[in-house]
């Protein structure tokens, strides 16, 4: 079966239709985010190579663009932390030579402290770093790094790539309750923040399902009181309005569905048993989570989901 770097366009709170490319292979990644709705990391790791060869993505994705594909913006994301891979740099810049659609890269901002890797995304239009924690306690709690990285190395990197990027930063910060939600930690979020000075400051939860079942959504009230101190640039990301009505296709969600009615399967499970990309399973699994018709269990350190206890068929 052929491998998929190339998915969507899926509907993105932050970005739109958003053509998504993956550059790591599944759960490859620097960070062990408590929130992550991909689940635990595999591979924890800084290894910077080329996980997956520029020249395969290119190819998916000039052929998504032959398809008539449309997107708002062409994202470097996926499965894990992008600028792992060192051949980021000429990926943009291969995308930017055939297709005037904006280049977006979505990273946890862990290896910004390397030159080497803020040259890398340079030329993309727009790049969204996270900014989980204020502190090396949170940093720790939250984003569960690899031991190398530590707090302050990691945001000063992103202070020094502000200095010399020409595009636009979208910080994220992802907020959860009991856990860095406080208006006191909103006031040590500001002091990083305004020395980062990102243009936007998109303010998140956990709306999806995690990989940590402690990792709790914030309440839209306790949201816009962070959003209201951190200032005129923050703002909370709302659902993104389109999907229930324009996105989702009955076929992937009926076929979802008819395997869950027969066993449990991890989202790595759904993704091969359908052939379609993990990042476009999710925006299935987390309506279907939240209006209970499936149900999240963890088994060890692996999160399962299956049909809901009323909606279970009997076992085939």
């Amino acid at each position: 079966m052929m491998k998929h770097f190339v998915y969507g366009p899926v509907p993105s709170r932050r970005l739109g239709r958003s053509l998504g490319v993956d550059l790591v292979p599944y759960k490859v990644c620097s960070y062990d985010c408590i929130y992550c709705q991909l689940g635990r990391t595999k591979e924890k790791t800084i290894e910077r190579k080329p996980y997956i060869a520029v020249e395969r993505i290119l190819e998916q994705l000039c052929q998504k663009l032959k398809e008539g594909a449309r997107a708002d913006y062409i994202t470097v994301a996926g499965s894990g932390e992008p600028t792992l891979n060192s051949q980021t740099g000429a990926l943009i810049h291969d995308i930017k030579k055939h297709t005037e659609i904006p280049v977006a890269v979505l990273t946890n901002g862990s290896l910004l402290g390397d030159s080497e890797v803020r040259e890398s995304i340079m030329e993309a239009d727009v790049v969204l770093p996270s900014l989980d924690a204020h502190d090396q306690e949170g940093f720790e709690t939250i984003n569960r790094p690899h031991p190398e990285i530590k707090f302050e190395t990691m945001v000063e990197g992103l202070i020094d790539f502000r200095k010399k990027y020409p595009g636009e930063i979208w910080l994220e910060v992802f907020i959860l309750d009991g856990i860095n939600a406080t208006e006191a930690d909103a006031i040590q979020f500001k002091h990083w923040i305004e020395r980062v000075n990102p243009q936007k400051i998109h303010i998140n939860t956990a709306v999806r399902p995690s990989a940590e079942t402690y990792a709790r959504q914030v309440s839209p009230e306790k949201m816009s009181r962070f959003c209201k101190i951190l200032g005129e640039k923050a703002e909370v990301i709302a659902p993104y309005k389109d999907l229930e009505k324009h996105e989702r296709r009955a076929d992937v969600e009926e076929d979802l569905l008819d395997l869950l009615a027969r066993r449990p399967c991890t989202l790595d499970d759904i993704s091969s048993g359908l052939s379609v990309h993990k990042n476009e399973i999710l925006k299935y699994i987390g309506a279907l989570v939240k209006n209970h018709t499936i149900e999240m269990v963890k088994k060890d350190s692996l999160v399962y989901y299956q049909r809901g206890p009323d909606k279970r068929n009997k076992k085939i």
